[in-house]
């Protein structure tokens, strides 16, 4: 995998670079993440469960009861494939257990566990498919691997303090359900982890690493070996408590809380003298600033193996309901720059503002992308590193010029931008004009230039628009790089005359 080899350059850095070397630009994470597409929500939010998921070439959204098939062009903007009313679905639960695994989906809600076959949901293919539902069994956290899945009711929802065998009571507790999905159309339950007079507490979330059933709970961590899921095997432990992990599937393990996330490296060699050990240790970006709210990391997040980074999100936290208020940035730690404290913003971190007064959910990174879904705004993309990135600086047409205006943004790339063309929806703008001196503001490894197009919008019709930037580099490749919403009151009101100089 290519992470390792980033994971021993991290390694070999911290133990060969002098301090004024490891401050260089070549060793600051400075990939900006940024808005490259929305795709407009086909439900309403309460209507899900919700998740993203990647099969092969193609990416799933799943929200309320639609199911969104996209495949990704090569301009960096999703397209829908198809997307299909799953009318069986009788899940209603926004806090609903999600997991995907070979071609099946697992849903878990009031209405039970659900599986759904998508192994020929395609263009040209067919519906999703209702394999089974099996009432009763209602948990918030799921995890497949292979034909074994683990769910469990998180002891942050519960309506007690799972304490497990601390404290004088001993009746609040959890557990994680083992169940053999051999065959989809009839789950069997095979067996039960307990928390009942443990330290452990409660379990929060599950994951697999290696095949090794992960699970963190308010008093640490600890792995299984389910080879046989009728009789789980302890593999080793750690006291690391967590609310929330996040898994590559193998070799990395995140163990996270609202302020902090200890990274793992997981050894399952038979023999090894420890399973988990301690990788890096990350707490939140200073965002507290002018909030009145306490910032927190969201309850989700994604490893990007390709470039070496562990992505995350930052909520601001309901105090009511102590549940995220509403997300305001991507928080990116990169494993190929040392991990040296001793300045703010930390040049490890990469923080990059979302689009979108909204809580989002399910990163997902495929590829040079990161996807989203927004409660209000929909499935969202943004771009990741190895591309150009930028951004249209266009917020509303209110202060548009009768006749025409400057449209302007910013664009950067591994690679010198030679042209920029913009697009309303479908059709171009005109190519911008790349002038002016590079952009000091936006940090960056590689020059950031300015561009401007001069467009007449005063006759677009009444409605939602989109505008789209697309990049073209020195080698030829062409990329969108950026995609802006903006909503046109119609003929006579999308501009404003200029008052003449008396």
């Amino acid at each position: 995998m290519r992470v390792l080899s980033r994971l021993a350059f991290v390694v070999l850095a911290v133990a060969v670079l002098s301090a004024p070397a490891a401050l260089a630009d070549q060793y600051q994470a400075t990939c900006p993440l940024t808005l490259v597409a929305t795709n407009a929500p086909p439900t309403a939010f309460y209507q899900s469960p919700h998740g993203v998921f990647r099969f092969g070439a193609q990416v799933f959204a799943l929200r309320g009861q639609t199911l969104t098939t996209y495949t990704v062009t090569d301009l960096g903007d999703m397209q829908v494939a198809r997307e299909d009313f799953i009318g069986a679905l009788a899940a209603r639960e926004t806090k609903g257990g999600v997991a995907f695994g070979s071609g099946f989906l697992y849903l878990s809600s009031e209405a039970g566990l659900e599986i759904f076959d998508l192994r020929n949901v395609r263009a040209g293919g067919t519906a999703p498919i209702l394999v089974s539902r099996t009432p009763g069994l209602r948990y918030h956290r799921l995890a497949v691997s292979g034909t074994t899945l683990a769910a469990v009711y998180p002891a942050t929802d519960l309506p007690c303090s799972a304490n497990g065998a601390i404290g004088p009571i001993q009746t609040c507790f959890n557990t994680i359900d083992i169940y053999s999905v051999v065959n989809p159309a009839a789950p069997v339950r095979v067996s039960s982890i307990s928390t009942y007079l443990s330290p452990l507490g409660g379990f929060n979330d599950v994951a697999f690493n290696f095949g090794f059933l992960i699970g963190t709970a308010n008093g640490g961590t600890v792995a299984w070996d389910v080879t046989n899921p009728a009789g789980p095997v302890f593999a080793g432990g750690s006291a690391t408590s967590g609310k929330f992990l996040i898994s590559n599937g193998s070799n990395l393990l995140a163990i996270g809380n609202d302020s902090a996330i200890l990274t793992f490296i997981i050894n399952a060699s038979p023999g090894a003298p420890a399973f988990f050990n301690p990788f890096t240790f990350h707490t939140t970006a200073n965002l507290q600033v002018e909030r009145s709210n306490p910032i927190i990391f969201h309850p989700q997040g994604t490893f990007d193996e390709a470039n070496g980074r562990l992505i995350t999100l930052i909520d601001e936290l309901d105090y009511q309901t102590l549940q995220p208020a509403r997300t305001i940035a991507f928080d990116v730690f990169d494993y190929a720059t040392a991990m040296l404290q001793g300045r703010d913003p930390r040049q490890y971190e990469q923080v990059s503002y979302t689009q979108g007064d909204e809580v989002k959910w399910n990163p997902l990174a495929v590829g040079s992308l990161v996807y989203v879904v927004g409660e209000i705004t929909g499935t969202q993309t943004y771009g990741a590193c190895g591309l150009m990135t930028g951004r249209i600086e266009f917020d509303s047409i209110a202060g548009t010029v009768c006749g025409g205006a400057e449209i302007h943004g910013w664009v950067t790339g591994t690679l010198k931008i030679t042209n920029v063309e913009l697009f309303l929806d479908g059709g171009s703008l005109g190519s911008a004009s790349l002038s002016g001196p590079p952009r000091i503001d936006i940090p960056s490894t590689t020059p950031v230039s300015t561009w401007r197009v001069f467009a007449n919008l005063d006759a677009i019709t009444k409605g939602v628009h989109v505008l789209r930037a697309v990049g073209t580099d020195a080698a030829g490749n062409r990329r969108q790089f950026s995609s802006q919403t903006i909503l046109f009151p119609g003929p006579g009101s999308n501009c404003v005359a200029r008052r003449r100089a008396v």
